[in-house]
């Protein structure tokens, strides 16, 4: 009897220490701080002063518009101030939408864009109209809107300004499915010069030349906005 006793509480006594010892090993995991993801919108309240501070010494040199290459490098050199790398090259690489990625990160290949701010009537909005890739590798109207559909890049960084240039811009950056073409009606023009597609936006397929594709979209799609001021 004097055994089975002993053994019934050293039976209790390793069940209370392991009960403890489950409790700290689970308080300290509930304790430890939650990581969180990187991802590239997370980003862009660190990043604004840095585009904003380079875009302003760019018009200390030039009074033209900050567009094409000068663009692209002034957002990679603004990613390199917060310590975010990228893949940009200064190669003028003329590939299909993605002009760098940033590392580390998923779904972080940018197109960068210049932009036109332009009154719709069509869609009764304000629009920023802009270019997209060319499509003279694709006969058919089908063929072209496969070609722009596939997934070249995830984001848009569109550094937009008034027709009349004066030094100011909006800084635009939106997830690039919000403009796949596939999501409009196509209908051939009545000059049968050109493709135009009508929906939540719009867009051109010109059939001339490089078949361009050229897309209006309304800001009001347009999730991440910032004024740049460089007039002063």
């Amino acid at each position: 009897m004097i055994c089975l006793h002993k053994i019934e509480i050293n039976f209790y006594e390793n069940l209370i220490l392991n009960t403890k010892q489950h409790i700290i090993i689970m308080s300290s995991l509930s304790a430890a701080p939650a990581t969180t993801t990187k991802t590239l919108p997370k980003l862009l309240e660190a990043l604004l002063p840095a585009i904003t501070s380079r875009v302003k010494a760019y018009h200390t040199l030039f009074s033209l518009p900050l567009i094409a290459e000068q663009w692209e490098e002034t957002l990679h050199r603004a990613f390199k101030d917060i310590g975010q790398n990228t893949t940009w090259k200064p190669d003028r690489s003329h590939a299909v939408g993605e002009d760098m990625r940033l590392e580390g990160i998923e779904n972080s290949r940018i197109s960068c864009k210049s932009g036109q701010f332009v009154n719709d009537r069509s869609l009764g909005k304000t629009c920023v109209k802009f270019n997209g890739s060319r499509s003279t590798s694709y006969p058919s109207l089908a063929g072209k809107l496969t070609h722009f559909c596939e997934s070249h890049d995830d984001y848009y960084f569109l550094l937009a300004k008034d027709k009349k240039f004066n030094k100011k811009y909006k800084l635009l950056v939106f997830e690039s499915p919000i403009c796949r073409v596939d999501q409009l009606t196509w209908t051939e023009s009545s000059s049968g010069k050109a493709w135009n597609g009508i929906g939540n936006f719009k867009a051109c397929i010109g059939k001339s030349m490089s078949a361009q594709l050229w897309t209006t979209l309304p800001l009001d799609m347009i999730p991440y906005q910032f004024e740049i001021d460089c007039s002063e």
